[in-house]
């Protein structure tokens, strides 16, 4: 990738998210999959999600009024070196005592909320240490480190909490936060400080007006990011009980690191693409095709049909989320656009919580397949509904 090798500063956060990504997914998928062969139910295993969604509730709110005040360095550089230690104590109690279910739950908390602050700053310092060219380019590069995360994490985790222990898993969480610190700690850029007084009210009402107030496009992709998140919570607490119904540890893994294989090549496309003309179309078509996959996902209860429609939403997802994230940093100064990103991510926990407890709730009551082709329908026509209305979305261009 051409943007790794020109710019250093960029090439070390990009290292650095990796590091950081695998850890959090590595410990999530396998804690999961833990909990989903202990307890044998999607509402209990889903509380890991469930806390770590309030964590990213209360970190959201919380950074909403410091990122575009304080230098992006710090806060990520903090944010890493306290979720290593809270990782690295929580494993020297397991060494010597049990710990119960609920204190995995304060665990995802605490390290979401820290991860919800570091996020803010890492999107923010996207544009800080990029041109506006190649805004599309650094966005895909982050979803190709996010996809190798993916096929490793998904690969590993069941596998090795099986055979080593949670401890392990919280071992390799903790080593990859501290190496990410280091990485951080190693880059030197020129932060963008807001030149406004801070004010002692919340940000909250600044960043709601900022998207308000914004171009037509990037209303029009926070309120389909907001619809296709709360369908998405019913899917994410759904399908680990399907899984265990029509497959065992290695589907689970299987799934998660096909879905990462789709997501790397679309990743890969994008960030050898000097310009991606319609940006708009990009963003509704990976968002589509994300649907289009879950709906093959729970056409047959089959571990082969499972996994090919997961792989097809993985291609989907590179232009989803890199459509959406340079949209962002396109429509909205980079002064600002760390209170735009903080509050989005609220907005988002808003909506995740009761999907996820819903949607657990229905999965074991009644059957996931059908609650996850009702998500991926409705997903899609939300879609297609939204983008034959909304022209200046889909005339939305890069850079």
């Amino acid at each position: 990738m051409k943007i790794l090798k020109s710019n250093k500063t960029f090439a070390k956060l990009w290292s650095a998210q990796i590091f950081a990504s695998f850890g959090d997914s590595f410990y999530d998928v396998a804690i999961v999959w833990y909990l989903i062969e202990t307890t044998g139910s999607a509402l209990l295993a889903g509380g890991i999600a469930i806390a770590g969604t309030v964590g990213r509730l209360v970190g959201s709110s919380f950074i909403t009024r410091k990122v575009d005040f304080w230098r992006t360095k710090k806060i990520m550089l903090i944010a890493a070196l306290l979720r290593g230690c809270i990782l690295a104590i929580v494993v020297g109690l397991m060494v010597f005592t049990t710990l119960p279910i609920a204190i995995f739950y304060v665990i995802s908390f605490s390290t979401v909320f820290l991860n919800a602050c570091s996020s803010a700053a890492q999107r923010k310092s996207i544009s800080e240490v990029v041109e506006k060219d190649e805004l599309v380019n650094a966005n895909a590069s982050f979803g190709m480190s996010g996809s190798l995360v993916q096929i490793s994490s998904w690969a590993l985790g069941g596998v090795v909490v099986a055979t080593f222990g949670v401890i392990f898993a919280l071992v390799i969480n903790a080593f990859t936060t501290f190496l990410s610190a280091f990485l951080i700690w190693h880059s030197k850029w020129q932060p963008q400080v807001s030149t406004q007084k801070e004010v002692s009210k919340p940000q909250f009402i600044e960043g709601l007006t900022l998207i308000r107030n914004g171009k037509n496009q990037m209303r029009a992709v926070v309120a389909i990011e907001l619809v296709c998140i709360f369908l998405m919570g019913f899917y994410w607490s759904a399908f680990p009980l399907l899984i265990d119904e029509i497959s065992n540890a290695f589907g689970y893994g299987l799934q998660g690191a096909l879905f990462g294989v789709g997501y790397l090549i679309t990743s890969v496309y994008l960030t050898r693409s000097r310009k991606v003309k319609k940006l708009g179309m990009a963003y509704l078509g990976g968002a589509l095709f994300y649907a289009i996959g879950v709906i093959i996902s729970a056409t047959i209860p089959h571990i082969a049909v499972f996994v090919f429609g997961v792989f097809i939403s993985g291609l989907g997802n590179s232009f989803w989320e890199t459509g959406r994230q340079t949209i962002f940093h396109l429509s909205i100064p980079t002064e600002d656009v760390g209170k735009v990103f903080a509050v989005f991510d609220l907005l988002i926990s808003l909506f995740l919580i009761p999907a996820w407890i819903l949607g657990g709730y229905l999965a074991d009551t009644f059957s996931p397949t059908v609650v996850m082709m009702t998500v991926g329908v409705a997903m899609a026509f939300v879609l297609v509904v939204v983008g034959l209305q909304n022209k200046a979305l889909r005339s939305v261009e890069a850079v």
